[in-house]
């Protein structure tokens, strides 16, 4: 991190891995303080998760429950927001590395979120997707919205069997 751009040269840089809602407190509480905080994330978008399942069931459009994170942190000075995947945290060395470089730090928040479990059960993926993230959602509402239409179809085929 070039610390020339930095609003408080030589002050504790804190890398936060994460932008959801963990990483987003921290990022708000660290805001405006005399620290330098890098908040990486795969996407440039916080997701209010809880609301997932209605944008699975077309009650909400995804941009309803997706915001830039760097909107949300727009008056923080000292806060950068980085959209990357980090691979690798070298502890001896203090930093973290993503594809895009090389971030050091002197305090390190990991709140990188879950992943849903089938508890061993892998092959249940291919029938029970999870629901953690837009892709998720738009691909659940495809297929309920499929199923109404194989439905819908298969009713007036046999409406008119009937006749």
């Amino acid at each position: 991190m070039d610390t020339t751009l930095s609003p408080h040269p030589g002050s504790p840089r804190v890398v936060i891995i994460g932008g959801g809602f963990g990483g987003l407190y921290a990022a708000r509480t660290l805001a405006n303080q005399p620290v330098d905080v890098t908040l990486i994330d795969r996407t440039n978008h916080h997701l209010f998760q809880p609301l997932l399942y209605q944008v699975a069931t077309a009650m909400l459009s995804p941009a309803d429950i997706a915001q830039p994170i760097r909107t949300i942190l727009k008056y923080a000075k000292n806060i950068r927001v980085v959209m990357g995947t980090a691979k690798n945290i070298d502890v001896s060395a203090r930093e973290v590395h993503t594809h895009a470089g090389e971030y050091p730090y002197d305090y390190l928040i990991v709140a990188s979120g879950a992943r849903h479990s089938y508890f061993g059960n892998d092959q249940w993926e291919a029938h029970a997707p999870g629901l953690k993230n837009l892709s998720d959602a738009l691909e659940l509402r495809r297929r309920i919205l499929n199923a109404f239409e194989i439905a819908e179809t298969t009713a007036i085929l046999r409406f008119r069997k009937l006749r």
